[in-house]
């Protein structure tokens, strides 16, 4: 007959198996939604004949590359997968990782794969979604000026953010494929960081915010006509947590 004791043990030993299953199942897929943003990531920038693999024996977040193709195409692919929100290394086959291998281990404490963290992240991105589909942030043709229009989306975008807890925001501008492709890289590069200074402006951490330029390397749709080229003209909000790295080193500062 098992006493008070022995019962009272067993159901915490129970309760903490269960914990550490549900962890695992949230890391493994917290893991499998890398893996899939990396290799369509690397689709949509035309690198084919890339793979990208994570470590699962431990869980981690960092990324294994593979493949048959030149050097420039191998380097352009390792920041692709490390422009990724939530990536913490990333390598060829049989190299040494290319940036500091999982310094925020999945699963840790404020790290995209913490349970709770990402739960924030999902909230937070889903309420800019909200914001950015019902309306849409818009420029001058072939300029980088923001309407009075476009800045009250960008007010009730940084009024949105600020209860993000500190997450990262990654603003990317795209635009359509008429016209010269550097020219509309850099333009879409001037319009993010246009954003950036804007949501900066409204009181959020500009260690929290970067901005890149993506051309038209990234279409939503294809097809070439009007309303193809409305949708593919774009600012896109990417949430994610917070390099813990540089805020140590901020703080370190006394910043």
């Amino acid at each position: 007959m098992i006493g008070t004791g022995g019962k009272l043990f067993a159901g915490v030993a129970a309760t903490m198996l269960l914990g550490l299953v549900s962890h695992a199942v949230t890391a493994d897929k917290i893991v499998d939604g890398l893996e899939t943003s990396a290799q369509n990531e690397l689709q949509a920038r035309g690198l084919e004949g890339v793979t990208v693999a994570f470590d699962r024996d431990p869980m981690s977040r960092s990324a294994r590359l593979d493949g048959d193709v030149d050097a420039t195409v191998k380097q352009e692919a390792l920041a692709t997968v490390l422009s990724i929100a939530g990536v913490a290394s990333a390598r060829w086959q049989g190299d040494k990782p290319s940036a500091i291998a999982d310094r925020d281990p999945a699963g840790l404490p404020g790290s995209s794969s913490d349970p709770a963290t990402q739960q924030n992240i999902t909230q937070c991105q889903n309420s800019i979604d909200a914001i950015t589909g019902a309306q849409k942030i818009v420029f001058r043709s072939g300029s980088a000026y923001v309407s009075p229009e476009s800045n009250r989306i960008l007010d009730e975008i940084a009024a949105a953010l600020k209860s993000c807890s500190g997450l990262a925001i990654a603003v990317g501008g795209h635009t359509d494929n008429k016209g010269d492709a550097d020219v509309n890289k850099d333009m879409s590069q001037e319009r993010a960081e246009r954003i950036r200074s804007g949501l900066i402006a409204r009181g959020i951490s500009e260690h929290l915010v970067t901005a890149t330029g993506y051309g038209a390397q990234q279409p939503l749709e294809t097809g070439g006509n009007a309303a193809t080229d409305a949708q593919n003209r774009r600012i896109e909000f990417k949430i994610g947590a917070a390099d813990r790295s540089k805020n140590d080193v901020k703080a370190q500062q006394g910043g």
